[in-house]
């Protein structure tokens, strides 16, 4: 075990130094893969003091929907990554970033006084030979630091095999291949059988809403939607503030750490159980509710309400979380610290946050000579480095006065935005 830490290590660094384009030189995925998924399902648990990984399972899924080529990942965005490290060639063969709603929460007051466990899931091809799967958590300093190994064979009988349940789906929109694609699926959560045609109807009007917003737009023949008819017994959703508590399939609910307006699920795997019987890359939940809300969590899912006034704006907002990494630029009063959010030492790995510590490694390609750095609002929404975001008021700086990832406002990211949300795209469709 200590060799294989070891070799994991200098992988970890030389990784650290590939360019985006190169990464994946004489890397064969039918060599290496089969063209189905593994799931690693895992439980995540503890307090801010102590954290605790445990295994749940495998599940070998029948589809896959991602890139055969770009395997490894180049952007180191999100708060953990996962590595597949083929035993035989000593290599990292497959990495990806995530979040999870665990490492949310560890930011709460509540993770300082008790323990809570949260399920987790992470997706990657299916290997064709002995692996071990690797779990990497970020610290203050983004440095990542091995959590989790796992030994992986394909011949192991323990690996579940995953039989779709006996739920209909549909290729809504797109005529390119899952490997060549953007593969979103809409999962309905508070519909139920009656509705369903509702339900579609939604997943169509949405459809239209992703693709008013650019880049996603400049992408339309590379990305495919699929739907999931996954009926549930009651209508709506879990509003704990108000006492509403209803049956629905993935048990979402608003009030997700106490704020009323977040909504979110813990049940990770039953969303994987029903999105496996298509190929994806990225979950949306659709809620059927008229309350204002949603979530999303970096190659995890999004979610929000169907049926609000802003909810247009809202999906391709927390898709901006669920898809492109990308941090909420808004902020609260001056009651938050910096310091209890961030390493004020260094840049938030969020593309669209800085420090101003060494801002080349942002945007400052961006901006123009003439525009200050920090840059007042009266430089409006040139691109530059306003002061307040990612939810504190100092010290954390936007790249432009409003984008879609601040407020409802505007319907469009902002210049940063938009490469970050660019590069993913062709991360996945080239």
């Amino acid at each position: 075990m200590k060799v294989i830490y070891k070799i994991l290590l200098i992988q970890f660094l030389f990784l650290g130094s590939l360019k985006f384009g190169n990464a994946q030189a004489n890397v064969s995925f039918d060599s290496l893969f089969v063209r189905e998924t593994l799931r690693l399902d895992f439980l995540l648990s503890g307090s801010r003091d102590t954290q605790l990984v445990s295994f749940g399972k495998f599940v070998r899924e029948p589809f896959w929907g991602g890139s055969l080529v770009n395997l490894i990942d180049s952007f180191e965005y999100g708060d953990y990554q996962v590595w597949v490290f083929e035993n035989a060639s000593e290599k990292v063969i497959y990495s990806r970033g995530f979040s999870t709603l665990f490492a949310e929460w560890l930011t709460t007051d509540e993770a300082t006084k008790l323990n809570r466990t949260f399920f987790e899931s992470v997706v990657m091809p299916m290997p064709k030979t002995e692996c071990q799967i690797v779990l990497l958590k970020r610290d203050r300093k983004n440095v990542f630091h091995q959590i989790f190994q796992i030994p992986f064979s394909p011949s192991d009988y323990f690996v579940q095999k995953h039989t779709p349940v006996l739920y209909k789906s549909e290729k809504v929109y797109g005529k390119s291949v899952p490997e060549k694609s953007l593969d979103i699926v809409f999962m309905p959560e508070g519909y139920t059988e009656k509705e369903m045609k509702k339900f579609k109807s939604d997943c169509e009007k949405f459809i239209g809403y992703f693709f008013k917003v650019k880049p996603f737009s400049d992408f339309s023949e590379k990305v495919n939607f699929y739907m999931i008819y996954a009926p549930s017994v009651e209508s709506g959703t879990d509003v704990p503030g108000k006492m509403i508590w209803m049956n629905t399939k993935f048990n979402s609910n608003f009030y997700t750490f106490d704020v009323d307006r977040y909504l979110t699920t813990m049940d990770v795997w039953e969303i994987r159980d029903v999105a496996a019987s298509v190929p994806y890359d990225q979950i949306v939940i659709l809620v059927n509710t008229a309350q204002y809300g949603g979530g999303g969590i970096l190659n995890n899912y999004n979610i929000f309400s169907a049926d609000n006034q802003y909810s247009e704006q809202v999906f391709t907002h927390e898709f901006g979380h669920g898809f492109g990494a990308l941090a909420d630029e808004y902020f609260y009063d001056t009651t938050v610290d910096p310091a209890s959010l961030y390493d004020l030492s260094v840049e938030p790995w969020s593309v669209n946050l800085t420090t101003l510590v060494n801002f080349e490694s942002k945007w400052a390609d961006l901006v123009d000579k003439n525009t200050p750095i920090p840059t007042p609002l009266s430089y409006a929404n040139k691109v530059g480095a306003y002061e307040g975001g990612g939810y504190v008021f100092n010290k954390i700086y936007r790249p432009v006065d409003n984008c879609k990832m601040r407020t409802n406002a505007v319907n469009e990211f902002c210049p940063v935005c938009n490469r970050a949300l660019t590069q993913l795209l062709r991360f996945y469709t080239e």
